[in-house]
Formats: structure tokens, sequence, C-alpha cells
């Protein structure tokens, strides 16, 4: 029995059973805690993989699935971290609900030096492509939340906060995109953390000193270039894709506690378990260095 025909029966099997149970009224279906489920997928994942016959590979997913079923049933419904930030609604009677809320914010650079951005949302589009001769200019065109913007600065350093205050209605008629330009001079960090979003950073044209990022069932995508000697990437997710894409001299290093693949590490040496480097990271000017915390996920690296 190939390990993915087990991974990924069970997985069926077992939110097919919460959704039918859900419907018959046996269980009430809370999508934030069939999430707080997903290290259940890491053992689903080792099951699959272990080397015994398939007979025992489809015992031990049966009772990871009964397990999965009794493990929510016994939950406490504490509150999703981003619970209230967005609530999923189908019905389409009231169309007051998918009205567009535009905004707009912006900043004067003055004489900042160094500036970081913390943005901090739920589901959506975000965007980050191009310069402004602003410190920071944001638009929010579609969607029906709300942000809060704020700009904390000290001798030379800006701290930008942008998160989400208002609980929006997402379905087929609402999104959340959210487009950012930046100033090209200050040394720039990130801390960003989102949930099911979709995130296409080009940090091509900045100095880029560090990146922190969490997502759950996250899309994230970061270019960066190269007029930084040192960037240093954080990235924790679950059940996300990523994509970091680096200049082609740039040496690199990964650390990951994530099961890294070949191809994954294509072009890398490895070191010890869960560390990779290019073979100039040593010698290279500009260094790049990658930390994952990866549950599920797929995770690549491509030069330009």
């Amino acid at each position: 029995m190939k390990h993915q025909n087990v991974f990924w029966g069970t997985l069926l099997i077992t939110f097919g059973l919460l959704f039918l149970f859900d419907r018959f009224g046996i269980l009430n279906l809370e999508w934030f805690m069939v999430w707080r489920l997903w290290p259940i997928l890491l053992i689903l994942w080792g099951v699959s993989i272990l080397p015994l016959r398939g007979l025992y590979k489809l015992i031990l997913a049966i009772a990871v699935a009964a397990l999965s079923i009794l493990v929510y049933t016994n939950m406490d419904p504490v509150e999703s971290p981003f619970q209230h930030k967005f609530r999923f609604n189908f019905d389409d009677s009231d169309t007051t609900k998918y009205e567009n809320i535009s905004q707009e914010f912006s900043h004067p650079a003055d004489s900042v030096v160094t500036a970081t951005l913390n943005l901090e949302a739920g589901a959506g589009n975000f965007t980050l492509n191009g310069t402004t001769g602003e410190l920071i200019y944001v638009s929010k065109s579609s969607g029906n939340v709300v942000y809060n913007f704020t700009v904390e600065k000290h001798e030379g350093n800006a701290k930008i906060i942008l998160d989400q205050d208002s609980e929006g209605i997402l379905n087929g008629k609402n999104t959340n995109n959210l487009n950012i330009m930046l100033n090209d001079k200050p040394l720039w960090a990130f801390d960003i953390e989102i949930g099911a979003a979709n995130l296409d950073f080009d940090l091509s044209q900045f100095k880029v000193n560090k990146i922190e990022m969490d997502g759950g069932a996250a899309s994230m995508t970061l270019k960066l270039g190269s007029l930084n000697p040192e960037t240093d990437v954080v990235v924790n997710a679950a059940a996300s894709s990523i994509e970091i894409i680096i200049p082609e001299n740039a040496g690199c290093s990964i650390e990951g506690s994530s099961v890294l693949s070949h191809r994954d590490t294509e072009g890398f040496v490895q070191i010890d378990k869960g560390h990779y480097e290019t073979s100039n990271f040593a010698t290279a000017s500009q260094k790049i260095k990658i930390k994952v915390d990866a549950a599920v996920s797929s995770f690549e690296i491509t030069r330009y």
C-alpha cells in the first residue's frame, strides 16, 4: 500500500465523517476548532511513512481517524486567534453585507533610517510591490473589513502597525485586498501574522534586515533583493505553501524542523540534520539565513 494513499485516504475519511456528523446534528462543526486538529496531520504523515505492512498501517490510520473525532468532540470551544477577524456567510439576500470599504494610509518619510512593518490580518490578498516617496502607502479598495494604521517614531526609527480592526464577512462577493508600497531608503524589517491568505511581497527593491512570518493555510511568496548584506527570514506556518525567491549569487542557509525534500534543498549541501547551505555561503558578500518551522507545507527556494 502506497504511503500517499494511507495519508490522503485517512485524511478524507476523517474530515468526511466530521462533515457528515455535522449534517446529521451529531456534532456542531466549527471551522476554527477543526483547524486546531492540524497536529493530527503530522501523525498521519508519520503513519504513512512507517516501514510497516499495509494492514498495520490501515489499522493505525483508522485509530488516528477515531482519535481525531474523539479529540474534536471533547475540545473546549475557545476563541480562534482569527475568529474575531472574519466570519463566513452564504446568504445573498442582504446586499449591504457586501459593501466595499475603501481606505488609504500614508506617512511622510522624513528622516527615517530604520523601519519595521507589523501586519496582522486574517484571510485576504496582501501585496507589496513598488516604491513611494512616502515612508509607506497603503490602499484597500475591496472588502468590508477595516484596518487600523499607526506609526511610532523615535530618533530615526519608525514602527508601522497595520492591523485588522473589524469583523468581515467573506464569500464569493466579498474579498479583502490590501496593497502596500514602501520607501526604498530605510533598512526594513517585517513582522507578519496572517490567516488563510495569499501574500505576495516583492522586496527586491528594498534593504531588508529581518522578516518574521506566521501563517495558517496561507500561500506566501517572498522575493528578496541584493541591497543588504545579510537578511534573516523566520517562517512559522501550518498547511501552507511557501516560496522564497533569492538572488542568484546570494549565499543561503536553511534550518528547519520540517521535513525538507530533495527539491526543497536543490543546490544546497547538508551541514547537519535540518541544516543546509549553498556552497558559496561562507564567501558570499550577501547572506540570506532562513529558518522554517512548517507543518505539512510545501517549501521552495528559487533563484533569479
